[in-house]
């Protein structure tokens, strides 16, 4: 019944989630937010950005409601169809002394994302984000081994398989023939996931989010072998 009655701001990365709920109102509230509707599958149905106060808002079909400080929205690029996931930002941030994959600044590791989905990409990051692991960059799948020169500081890759398991693990072969220490974590739909090569771990990137995520964790461990989550190289004889 409270929300954010009685504060006079919200910390940028912070929020309020009302479940259930469809309507919101911020009489009595002292700034203006941003309101984000999502359905059941924490699909984004409807945003208010910028909300004042004494306002109403209300999107009918919507499951949750997320109050986020004024301008979060833009500055994360949320927009109406994209799907949100919660993450963790409870676990602890260090630099590993002496590992090839520490980092001084603090980072747990730098990762590339190789996908032209958008909606993916920004799901991918939000994630990182939460573990404290860095998106170094986005490439198309096709400009993954352009990408990994030997100067170019990245500890993993995920690789957005999409709807092309063959191409795309055919360019994560040549990726790890110039990078071989770089592991490369693989996810794509749930329909190819289904083709998969047998012996090739694909995780479904919308409904294994934590499980591809762990997997990246693990990449990033100096201390343990590469991970049998990523994926081998594919045998393109045959």
């Amino acid at each position: 019944m409270r929300g954010l009655l009685g504060r006079r701001s919200l910390p940028t990365g912070e929020g309020v989630a009302l479940r259930p709920a469809w309507s919101i109102h911020t009489a009595f509230m002292q700034f203006p937010i941003d309101v984000v509707f999502v359905d059941e599958d924490l699909v984004v149905l409807r945003i208010d950005p910028e909300l004042r106060p004494f306002h109403t808002a209300s999107c009918r079909g919507a499951r949750e409601v997320i109050e986020l400080a004024a301008g979060e929205c833009a500055r994360r690029g949320l927009a109406v169809g994209d799907r949100i996931a919660w993450a963790s930002h409870t676990a602890t941030v260090t630099a590993t002394a002496g590992g090839e994959r520490g980092h001084q600044d603090g980072v747990r590791g730098r990762v590339l994302v190789a996908s032209r989905d958008a909606r993916f990409v920004k799901l991918a990051k939000f994630l990182l984000d939460g573990k404290g692991i860095e998106t170094a960059a986005v490439v198309p799948v096709d400009r993954l081994s352009a990408t990994l020169e030997p100067d170019t500081e990245i500890d993993a890759v995920v690789l957005d398989a999409h709807d092309s398991i063959a191409s795309s693990l055919a360019a994560a072969n040549f990726a790890r023939a110039k990078r071989p220490e770089v592991p490369i974590i693989v996810v794509a739909e749930s329909d190819s996931v289904v083709r998969s090569p047998a012996g090739v771990r694909i995780y479904d990137k919308w409904d294994e989010t934590d499980d591809f995520v762990a997997a990246v964790e693990e990449a990033l461990d100096p201390d343990e072998p590469e991970p049998a989550s990523v994926a081998p190289p594919l045998d393109m004889t045959s």
